[in-house]
């Protein structure tokens, strides 16, 4: 790097994802204790001790896929506001809670009952539901399925985890900055 000039910071492949993961930690509820009883902050403590490397990662750390309607599959996706589109599908996975949230197109076209967009909707929500349902199944302890729809008040679960107060590019570059300093 250049003293002074944050852009010039390269970090080597190997350790490329360390400022993402130490963001996240910062957010996880393994070290977050504003906002939590001590009940609930020793559970994510005693939880993330025990749990195998994957399963804490996850904790940390939560996976959020995407599903559109005749794409097939499923792609990764940012935690980022930007992933939240009407069009898509979620699957959000914090190992404790599985979220699965429908976008707002995909809500409004699943009300119209006998519309061929209705009954495509309903195939790809069956098909993550039973996805969210295999992957809980196979976890100790059983994570919180939430089903929800994009603007209700259960995609709060969602908006927790995609909707940082200081978003991850202001973290990065507020670390860069204090690296070249």
């Amino acid at each position: 790097y250049s003293k002074g000039d944050p852009g010039s910071v390269a970090l080597p492949p190997a350790a490329g994802i360390v400022p993402g993961f130490v963001f996240h930690l910062r957010r996880s509820p393994v070290l977050r204790t504003s906002g939590a009883s001590p009940d609930r902050t020793t559970f994510f403590r005693l939880l993330a001790s025990t749990l195998d490397t994957f399963s804490s990662l996850l904790l940390v750390q939560p996976t959020l896929r995407g599903f559109r309607v005749g794409s097939g599959g499923s792609a990764p996706l940012p935690l980022e506001p930007t992933s939240v589109t009407p069009d898509r599908l979620l699957l959000l996975d914090s190992f404790t809670q599985l979220v699965v949230c429908k976008g707002g197109a995909l809500a409004l076209a699943a009300r119209s009952p006998g519309s061929p967009p209705a009954e495509e909707v309903q195939q790809l929500t069956d098909a993550v539901a039973a996805e969210a349902a295999a992957l809980g199944a196979a976890r100790f302890p059983a994570p919180l399925l939430i089903e929800c729809e994009q603007g209700s008040s259960k995609a709060r679960y969602l908006a927790q985890k995609v909707n940082p107060d200081v978003p991850l590019s202001a973290f990065l570059q507020g670390l860069y900055r204090a690296i070249v300093e």
